[in-house]
């Protein structure tokens, strides 16, 4: 949690692949591309603090959350 500090804009790129995790343009999924220059790759971090700490990444380019299921 220390690496993320709330407000902050992040790309979140693949060690493995090299690749950006991206916004898909339909605003409803993710994928990885090549372009770290895009806006769907830019996110916003949001920290909760509640019972436990969670991360919450805001899509720069369409004000969506990134939830994991």
């Amino acid at each position: 949690m220390q690496q993320f500090q709330d407000g902050h804009h992040v790309r979140l790129r693949s060690r493995e692949r090299g690749m950006y995790l991206h916004a898909d343009e339909d605003g409803h999924g993710v994928s990885l591309h090549h372009r770290r220059a895009s806006m769907n790759a830019a996110w916003v971090v949001h920290l909760y603090h509640g019972h436990a700490e969670y991360v919450l990444l805001h899509s720069a380019a369409y004000g969506r959350y990134l939830a994991a299921t």
